[in-house]
């Protein structure tokens, strides 16, 4: 038994002739007979019978139909896995970022049939996806006091942290915030803010040891209203009310109205990077992320200097 005749005998089933099956499978009458009959041979038993209306189904050809509809359908996914396998895919797990969003958009235009498969998270989420191989590449911040931790905890998880750049902690606000027009927020104005949270901005130690915090020990002062790990939430809040998010001073036109203001007095520094598997062979889309990330910051950098 072959494909080519379940697929014949659908046709038939389908459109009730050999005429008009034959010109759905682009073929001939005779030829749609010769296999319709060569499948009933294999099979021992009629499929259909003759009737002044058309071809119709035998007892056993409606037996047999329910079949041939279930192996033709999963040779139709078997179809589509395959492709799909050889397909070009990245995956990647990040944090909260309009720069990684738009280096996302760019990737997509270099490489259009490309599968990405885009995580957003925190810290822990973004370890977790690297380690458990949903993700190849996780890019994250740390706080520079407790790199060393970090590194510590991610070790036990057979990861690895390459470090990019250090940026100072600032804090994004939009036009409807009094620091809007203003590039410090004074110290003793700290308490005060409104600000938003991650839902869990915290890494786990192994074996149920202390947490270690990756947020900044200042910020504590800070009073969160709204925890949340969504980008689009968050960029509404800020552009539309007084809320505040805490981030790394890394501005970029892709902010839109958004404007960073650092606190006075607030010397922390967030240590950016990206976290892979112990001897992971880069692919090349995650390669050309990096480099894109790397390239962008340096740009940034240069335009903040100036």
């Amino acid at each position: 038994m072959e494909l080519k005749q379940l697929e014949y005998f659908m046709a038939v089933c389908r459109y009730g002739s050999l005429g008009k099956a034959a010109g759905k499978l682009y073929t001939t009458q005779p030829n749609v007979s010769k296999v319709i009959h060569q499948l009933e041979v294999d099979l021992g038993q009629p499929l259909f019978e003759r009737t002044s209306k058309g071809l119709r189904l035998t007892a056993f050809g409606k037996t047999t139909y329910p079949y041939a509809e279930a192996i033709l359908k999963n040779v139709a996914l078997m179809r589509q896995e395959e492709k799909q396998v050889q397909q070009e895919e990245f995956n990647i797990s990040a944090y909260r970022s309009h720069i990684l969003s738009w280096l996302l958009v760019q990737l997509h235009q270099a490489h259009p049939e490309m599968i990405i498969r885009h995580r957003q998270g925190t810290v822990e989420e973004i370890t977790n996806h690297v380690s458990q191989g949903l993700s190849e590449l996780g890019i994250l911040y740390v706080s520079q006091k407790q790199l060393k931790e970090f590194r510590h905890i991610i070790r036990h998880k057979k990861l690895e942290f390459t470090e990019i750049c250090r940026e100072q902690v600032c804090v994004y606000v939009g036009p409807h915030s009094p620091y809007y027009e203003k590039k410090q927020i004074p110290k003793e104005d700290v308490p005060k803010l409104r600000f938003m949270q991650e839902l869990s901005d915290f890494f786990s130690m192994e074996h149920h040891l202390e947490q270690v915090s990756v947020g900044v020990e200042q910020m504590e002062k800070m009073h969160a209203l709204i925890y949340t790990n969504s980008e689009h939430f968050t960029t509404a809040l800020v552009e539309q009310t007084e809320m505040m998010d805490l981030g790394i001073d890394l501005p970029c036109e892709e902010r839109g109205i958004m404007h960073h203001v650092t606190i006075e007095g607030l010397d922390d520094m967030l240590v950016l990077g990206y976290v892979v598997e112990k001897s992971h062979a880069l692919s090349k889309p995650a390669r050309e992320m990096i480099e894109m990330f790397r390239a962008k910051v340096q740009r940034e950098e240069v335009a903040k200097e100036e």
